[in-house]
């Protein structure tokens, strides 16, 4: 199943004091990998480099969750050199390039213009399918995407021109909010937002995705009848594309709309993301 790809080990995790000690031994311990917060490097086991403090490592099944995490490669170990994590995972290494451009764009250097009078904050947040970035701007949420989205390098810049606003990575209490209100809903317990939502479109992208906010959860509609419930019958295609443009996924469920035979067609977080979520929200709300 999808979530099994994915398993983040955080100091209040039960399996942490053990994962440390591995670490402390230099066990190679191949089927995971070490984050350090302090230094922003993500290493594998064995790395010869001095250990961090326990309270400053996380574990993750994943060196790509950590690259998505915002780490960079420890330059000691090299932990993706001998390519054993990518191997056979083609929409990894696809979607790796995707994240690195991002990542890119969340430089702090690339950020400094003081031409620019705005800003925009950004957190990131671990998922069970995957890690997720959020932006805000005046209290609002202006992005909320998974890191290996192809379009995200591009929506930063979009954000960062149309707003005159540096990207900064902070947390703030909205940001918080947003991240324990995606914990409840991964776990079944939240069926709505209460995060202020802004969008930034066309006229017709703006009506699309009011529209996508009065799908239920638990429920789907398909494109068509989105483009009936628009009054524009005839504008499917124009609707799909409109929600492909959505930049605040799971807040705006775009992952809702389906094919007119039941089929899940596009989502650009992935299928198998669009599935889980779908599954999800059908399970709870059969309970």
């Amino acid at each position: 199943m999808l979530q099994n790809r994915y398993d983040l080990i955080e100091p209040e995790d039960s399996r942490h004091a053990a994962f440390y000690e591995k670490l402390l031994k230099k066990d190679r311990n191949e089927g995971y990998y070490i984050g350090v917060s302090t230094t922003g490097i993500a290493c594998r086991f064995g790395c010869s480099a001095t250990p961090p403090q326990k309270k400053n490592t996380i574990f993750s099944k994943r060196l790509f969750d950590l690259i998505c995490l915002g780490f960079r490669e420890c330059k000691v170990c090299k932990p993706s050199s001998d390519g054993s994590e990518r191997a056979g995972q083609d929409e990894d290494i696809r979607r790796y390039e995707y994240v690195k451009e991002a990542n890119e764009r969340l430089k702090i250097e690339n950020n400094r213009d003081s031409m620019l009078t705005e800003t925009v904050t950004y957190q990131r947040y671990w998922t069970p399918i995957g890690v997720m970035i959020s932006c805000f701007y005046k209290e609002e949420c202006c992005l909320l995407e998974f890191m290996d989205r192809r379009e995200l390098a591009a929506e930063l810049l979009f954000l960062k021109k149309k707003l005159n606003a540096n990207l900064k990575k902070r947390s703030t209490s909205l940001g918080s909010r947003l991240g324990i209100e995606l914990q409840e809903y991964f776990a079944g317990f939240r069926y709505e937002f209460s995060i202020p939502a802004a969008s930034i479109g066309t006229d017709f992208q703006l009506q699309t995705w009011k529209a996508l906010r009065e799908i239920s959860y638990g429920t789907t509609r398909s494109y068509k009848g989105q483009a009936e419930v628009l009054g524009r019958p005839t504008a499917v295609r124009a609707v799909a594309n409109a929600n492909g443009k959505n930049r605040i996924c799971i807040l705006i469920p775009c992952h809702r709309v389906i094919g007119d035979n039941g089929d899940l067609r596009g989502y650009a977080g992935g299928l198998d993301r669009k599935q889980f979520l779908l599954e999800l929200e059908n399970n709870r709300s059969l309970q």
